[in-house]
């Protein structure tokens, strides 16, 4: 038996990026690596990666739909939904119990992101459009995981500025891959933006979105998530190169868009994605620093 279908049904571009922001949020708070983070980063991967082979479950026949995901471990044959539903089981438990050795809370914290993912978003995207605005939860958890294993409250100003980036951060980051896989979307037959707005309109919301993150990343020395001033102006000077890229978006006329249009979503989408990287790097040098 190969082992490749059983880690693509793990989706790790995602999972383990919830691990790095589970380290953030570790980091912050406790100011150094440590033995605990270990544990905690594995139980919230184990976690996540449960939540994504869960996902795939649940979502077996609308993938079987999209040419994008047709090939996935499920709907190609290749695992049944049944073995694919207990390993994901068997994950969440295990990424639990690792978590709860250390702190019950940020176990609970990585559960609460598993509800989030399969008990709202995924029924709710095949009922309305705006599905993503709930799932964006998903993201703004696992930082407040990490900060409460290491010790941190909830009611701290610093965690919820860092997971109000997090969580406006998932808008543009899921907009601009429906505005590159919207044939897609509408092969499987699953809501969009696009039934409720035409693509002038989607791509100004998108744009707007993205210059919120930007924002909300240039006021985090506001909450004292920065104890280093310069990292304000490297935020500041990224935020802005972020915004005027993605203003390349409202600027392609429309005969543009068969030629040129997809290729620029790919790139606002790998910017969106670099800026949350650049600013979690930062609060992790900043936090052990």
């Amino acid at each position: 038996m190969t082992v490749k279908p059983w880690l693509e049904l793990l989706k790790l571009r995602i999972t383990v990026a919830s691990t790095v922001t589970t380290v953030v949020g570790y980091t912050m708070a406790r100011g150094r690596f440590d033995g605990p983070l270990a544990a905690v980063g594995a139980g919230i991967l184990l976690q996540a990666c449960g939540a994504a082979a869960l996902n795939q479950v649940q979502d077996a026949a609308v993938d079987a739909r999209m040419p994008r995901t047709a090939g996935r471990p499920i709907p190609s044959g290749r695992i049944g939904r049944g073995k694919a539903a207990l390993f994901a089981l068997l994950l969440l438990a295990s990424g639990s119990a690792v978590s709860w050795l250390v702190s019950p809370t940020a176990a609970l914290v990585g559960l609460a992101a598993a509800v989030v993912y399969n008990g709202v978003y995924t029924p709710l995207k095949r009922v309305t459009p705006f599905a993503a605005l709930p799932g964006a939860l998903i993201g703004a958890l696992p930082p407040v995981a990490g900060w409460v294993a290491a010790g941190g409250y909830l009611s701290d100003p610093v965690i919820q500025a860092v997971a109000f980036f997090f969580f406006l951060w998932q808008i543009p980051h899921f907009w601009l891959l429906l505005l590159f896989y919207e044939r897609d979307y509408t092969a499987g037959g699953m809501p969009s933006l696009f039934d409720r707005f035409d693509r002038r309109q989607v791509i100004k919301l998108t744009f707007l979105w993205i210059a919120a993150v930007a924002v909300a990343a240039m006021l985090m020395p506001l909450f004292r998530v920065f104890d280093h001033p310069a990292f304000g102006y490297v935020l500041a000077a990224a935020g802005l190169l972020v915004v005027a890229r993605a203003g390349a978006l409202l600027r392609l006329p429309v005969g543009a868009w068969a030629a040129g249009f997809g290729r620029s979503c790919r790139l606002r989408f790998m910017e969106i994605n670099t800026f949350a990287l650049l600013v979690s790097v930062l609060m992790v040098v900043d936090g052990v620093a």
